[in-house]
């Protein structure tokens, strides 16, 4: 686990410009579907620019119990040993949170939205945007999801004395 986490949010932390990523996920999710789920071949063919650092991808078919990650961004990756503080499971990281969502999107067969104010390990909040959507090999049986993942910290207000 990171002992300082700054370092590590320099990354993770989508500059003011890329705080729409989810919404331009599902733009070229919708240009790319044309009627049918995209397949995740012909979605990695897509011209995403730097949003490729905070997508990943799951194989549906080759999750069981825990997704089979087939792609993580670069920038995305590092939120794998970023856990949660105050949950019931000690183990969930800012990753597993968003890929949680992979059913949703599956079973759904439309994307699914999470947006939730998180407290981190070290008692930091962030501001959680993730997207699901659902990818399909053969364009109608959704064997992929897509999801896309980014945050900033919550400035915290000191408690007022009364």
């Amino acid at each position: 686990m990171f002992s300082d986490a700054t370092t590590l949010f320099h990354c993770a932390t989508a500059p003011a410009t890329d705080r729409r990523l989810s919404r331009r996920l599902i733009d070229a999710w919708a240009r790319a579907a044309r009627g049918h789920f995209p397949s995740w071949a012909a979605f990695q063919e897509m011209d995403l620019g730097d949003d490729w650092d905070w997508i990943f991808a799951i194989d549906i078919k080759r999750s069981a119990g825990f997704p089979f990650f087939v792609y993580v961004g670069d920038c995305l990756s590092k939120l794998s040993d970023v856990y949660l503080s105050g949950q019931t499971d000690f183990t969930l990281s800012l990753l597993d949170l968003a890929a949680s969502d992979m059913y949703a999107a599956a079973a759904g067969e439309a994307p699914h939205f999470r947006e939730d104010v998180l407290t981190l390990f070290d008692g930091r909040r962030i501001q959680f945007r993730a997207v699901t959507a659902p990818l399909a090999d053969d364009g109608s049986t959704v064997s992929h999801v897509v999801g896309a993942a980014n945050g900033r910290f919550v400035e915290q207000t000191p408690l007022r004395k009364v």
